[in-house]
């Protein structure tokens, strides 16, 4: 056989295909980026709470009743009552900001402190320094009196009251522990 220009196949040189250490690398760079794609499409569809399987927090629920009754026109003997129900849910600690701020003058304890929140399961912020105070305290935000509870369950020896003005640490948590001696 001969190739188009009339030149037998014996005379063509073959290219050489690349080594195969090359295609060896190139298809590690290829599952890898496989597995990261991978495991940033699951960080953002999954928010850790939503099934059976989650990460173990717990809901905690409370229902509120309210009932009245309407007496029947013309003061008759028969009433009506209904009861209705709202019910009120606390958030799970994936949903829970918090940020521990140090005011015991130990170094060190905002940063465990905030490590052990982050371990169950809360939304932690950048732990940081408070001036120097006595006793621990778990500050809320309006609405998440529940979930700081939750908090302070976890602070030994702390106490929960609503945030002061000015927020120590800023306003960017729902709970904010002060850490004292």
């Amino acid at each position: 056989m001969s190739d188009p220009n009339g030149e037998p196949d014996s005379k063509r040189t073959r290219r050489p295909g690349p080594p195969a250490a090359f295609s060896a690398a190139r298809g590690a760079i290829l599952v890898a980026v496989a597995v990261i794609l991978g495991i940033v499409l699951l960080q953002a569809i999954d928010d850790g709470n939503s099934g059976p399987i989650g990460d173990g927090g717990s809901t905690s629920s409370t229902t509120a009743s309210t009932s009245s009754t309407t007496a029947a026109p013309g003061g008759a003997g028969s009433s009506t009552s209904s009861t209705t129900s709202a019910k009120s849910t606390t958030l799970p600690p994936a949903q829970v900001t918090v940020r521990v701020l140090n005011g015991s003058g130990l170094q060190g304890v905002a940063t465990t402190t905030t490590n052990t929140l982050k371990s169950k399961g809360y939304k932690t912020l950048v732990a940081s320094n408070a001036p120097l105070r006595k006793g621990t305290i778990v500050y809320f935000k309006a609405g998440r009196n529940a979930e700081c509870k939750g908090v302070s369950s976890l602070v030994p020896s702390s106490t929960v009251g609503p945030v002061p003005t000015p927020v120590p640490g800023g306003q960017d948590a729902d709970c904010i522990v002060v850490l004292g001696s």
